[in-house]
């Protein structure tokens, strides 16, 4: 085999090339006439899309991608820019929130927090703000004590005091604590139905005996082992094979005879504290035998309808509607390393002028794609802005942006200095050391001190898109090819090369552990390291019919690059908005205070990082194939590694 070239700069000369297979024999099928552009080649992002072959007869055209990126990213990013005058609003509507705060510590609070402030993080601090987007707040409190400024919680009736004076301001406020830490979810305008709702729920708190307001329920002794059935389901689909792996049309219609057992069962049903069924089998009894429950015990194993997913979840009656009720914002307690993963965002998106208008075109992109929701068991935003980072800061060649942990250096040079400036920069056990100088990374972009990389817009997002959606592997020289490997690497800002193994950290399978009282689901289907808190998965809220929804998408954009560079019609617009039908009813559907919860502690932009995401889920895993449960039920997965 010759030597592939290393370079081709111009167009190819023929816009549709064929091959002649005439003299090509059968044992040996022809070779794509594949063009090479750094180093790599241009496979097709979805070989086996539509008609079988098609790579050996014509090769579509990356200049024409590019051209089709730019002219959509000119069209798309400025719908997706937030405008001043929204950002006035959300301020002006935080002084009001902190006001109101304000005036319930003066009158109601005698506890240690001599004031506090209401500091905006996320989305909105960060640049990558869109258009509605929720505005995310942290209480950060001053103390009457200094001394207590470090590592100090904030009283847990705290949480409860704001809600009841948002409440009383006429406001829609609901507690969530289901959370590692509360969660205040605030509207400005609520209807009149929604906020005699969530007041009709705080009159039910506050009617419970002091010790029940904040009691926390006890873990079982023994969790529910549902792995080792659910693994095997999922290897039966080819999930550990990262060669491989199935669009959601496949999944759902994947043989579901494993669900039989030789043995007849009889399941029980429980439910749980967060509204799921519990199922729980046990082999039929000859007491069943005898009183007659053998067709009843053989009825409970055969295969059940496949429960409908959907990518957006049905609203509940406490549950704050998209619109319609003013600004919504959430205010988060106890959560400091929110403000320093903000900060380090938005040091992102000033090391490069191309970085925020790329971010905003793929949250646009991805919301309108509707895989954008930890609620419903996709991706965070701020997960998909990790995404991109990763990208342009690890795989874009050259780099278009600095790694700007690795670029911190120590201002400090005498050694109690130096033991100062580390312990400043340690916030709850973890280093948040960066690069944070902003008007320094400012002047050094603004003079060209940061990259060489020239490459416009369009041509950075075909390559984001590309890296994503390829399904990668080693060639016969044992060489890597460009592209992520979903089954078993680990997205990580921080490191040099941006890539660790699931099997460096232990996550190579599936968990469940018990917080509060309610069984935590830790998933590694896909797996995005927190730039601060290591053991933090950011897309640990991500179940298996959302990775498979997110890399659909992600191949339906290859699959329309192709056609644009192949000159044809492509099967849709990439920004063309998603409509599901609505959903079956489902008495097991879990209630809506676990979802919203979910979304709360999952999906805060910028700050969910670092919220340590509490995913609530049930223990009926054990009998509905991975494939096609709902979010929370699937396994985790058994990781293989490439060839070394």
């Amino acid at each position: 085999m010759a030597p592939p070239v290393s370079r081709i700069l111009q167009r190819p000369q023929d816009s549709n090339p064929r091959i002649s297979h005439a003299t090509k024999s059968a044992e040996a099928p022809p070779r794509p006439l594949v063009p090479y552009i750094q180093g790599q080649p241009l496979r097709s992002l979805y070989p086996n899309a539509g008609n079988p072959g098609f790579q050996q007869r014509q090769v579509s055209d990356p200049l024409s991608q590019v051209d089709y990126l730019n002219h959509l990213a000119s069209q798309e990013v400025p719908k997706a820019e937030i405008t001043r005058e929204e950002l006035e609003e959300k301020e002006t509507f935080r002084q009001h929130l902190e006001d109101v705060c304000h005036k319930a510590f003066t009158d109601k609070y005698t506890g240690d927090i001599a004031s506090i402030k209401l500091v905006m993080f996320g989305s909105l601090a960060s640049e990558f703000a869109t258009p509605a987007s929720d505005m995310d707040l942290a209480i950060v409190p001053e103390w009457k004590d200094p001394t207590k400024a470090q590592g100090t919680v904030i009283e847990r009736d705290v949480p409860r005091l704001l809600e009841r004076a948002i409440l009383d301001a006429k406001m829609g406020g609901r507690l969530l604590t289901r959370t590692r830490v509360p969660i205040l979810k605030v509207c400005e305008k609520p209807t009149e139905e929604l906020y005699n709702a969530l007041v009709e729920e705080r009159c039910k708190w506050d009617e419970l005996p002091e010790e029940e307001q904040y009691s926390q329920p006890a873990a079982p002794d023994a969790t529910p082992s549902n792995t080792t059935e659910l693994d095997g389901k999922l290897e039966s689909l080819g999930i550990n094979d990262p060669q491989d792996f199935p669009t959601l049309q496949d999944a759902k219609t994947a043989p579901s005879t494993s669900r039989l057992t030789p043995t007849p069962t009889v399941k029980h049903e429980n439910h749980s504290a967060d509204g799921n069924a519990e199922a729980t089998k046990a082999p039929a009894t000859d007491g069943a035998k005898e009183t007659g429950h053998t067709a009843e015990a053989s009825k409970e194993c055969r295969p059940r309808a496949p429960r409908q997913w959907q990518r957006e979840r049905k609203k509940g009656p406490l549950d704050f509607p998209k619109s319609g009720v003013g600004i919504q914002c959430d205010i988060n307690f106890s959560n400091d390393l929110a403000l320093h993963n903000t900060q380090l965002l938005r040091c992102y998106s000033l090391t490069d002028p191309r970085v925020r208008p790329i971010v905003l075109f793929v949250k646009a992109w991805a919301k309108r794609r509707k895989i954008n929701s930890a609620y419903s068991g996709t991706l965070s935003s701020y997960g998909w802005v990790l995404m991109v980072l990763h990208y342009l800061v690890n795989i874009a060649s050259p780099p278009v942006c600095p790694n700007l942990q690795s670029s911190w250096r120590p201002t400090a040079t005498r050694a109690e200095d130096l033991e100062k400036l580390l312990q400043q920069t340690t916030v709850s056990g973890y280093a948040v050391r960066f690069w944070r100088d902003e008007a320094q990374i400012a002047h050094h972009a603004a003079t060209g001190q940061l990259t060489r990389n020239t490459q416009t817009i369009g041509d950075l997002l075909r390559g984001f898109f590309h890296y994503y959606a390829s399904i990668p592997h080693y060639n016969a020289f044992g060489q890597r090819q460009m592209g992520f490997y979903w089954s078993y690497e680990v997205l990580s800002l921080r490191t040099p090369g941006g890539i660790l193994r699931k099997d460096e950290k232990g996550w190579t399978k599936a968990t469940t552990t018990y917080s509060n009282g309610q069984e935590v689901r830790q998933r590694y289907l896909f797996a995005i390291e927190d730039p601060f808190e290591l053991d933090h998965n950011v897309a640990r809220t991500v179940t298996h019919d959302g990775i498979v929804a997110i890399r659909d998408e992600l191949r339906r954009v290859g699959r329309i690059l192709n056609a644009v560079g192949r000159a044809v019609q492509p099967e849709g617009g990439l920004f063309d908005e998603i409509v599901e039908p609505p959903p079956e009813p489902d008495k097991t559907e879990p209630d809506t205070e676990t979802l919203a919860t979910l979304a709360v502690s999952a999906g805060l932009d910028a700050g969910a990082g670092s919220s340590h995401i509490a995913t609530v889920t049930g223990a009926a895993a054990a009998v509905v194939v991975a494939a096609t449960s709902a979010p929370g039920t699937e396994a985790g997965q058994q990781i293989q590694g490439p060839p070394l």
